[in-house]
Formats: structure tokens, C-alpha cells, sequence
């Protein structure tokens, strides 16, 4: 891994979707609203509902 903090990755990447949706014809501030709900409410890869160990599906 480089010596690139977190914010140096992240700030152009958000910054071009911030544009795109712009673009697209979305205001910045329900973008970043938007963004900022996504952030609370997704879990990143982590199953909510993982697969039950007793029965279930085969």
C-alpha cells in the first residue's frame, strides 16, 4: 500500500459522482444527502440476513 491517506483516494472519486449526478440533473445537496443516508444505512458486503446453519435451502 502507497502512503495515500483515505481522503486523498476518496475526495476526487466522490467529487466526479457528485458531478455526474449533477450532470444527470440532480442537485448537489440531494446528492450528498443521498450519499450520507447510503452511508448509514448500507452494512458494505456484510450479510444482513446470513444463511441460517440449521436447515434451510440446499
Amino acid at each position: 500500500m502507497d502512503n495515500m491517506t483515505a481522503e486523498a483516494f476518496l475526495k476526487p472519486r466522490l467529487e466526479a459522482l457528485v458531478r455526474d449526478a449533477d450532470k444527470a440533473g440532480y442537485s448537489q445537496d440531494v446528492t450528498v444527502a443521498l450519499l450520507i443516508s447510503l452511508l448509514d444505512t448500507l452494512n458494505f458486503g456484510a450479510d444482513p440476513n446470513p444463511p441460517s446453519d440449521q436447515g434451510g435451502a440446499a
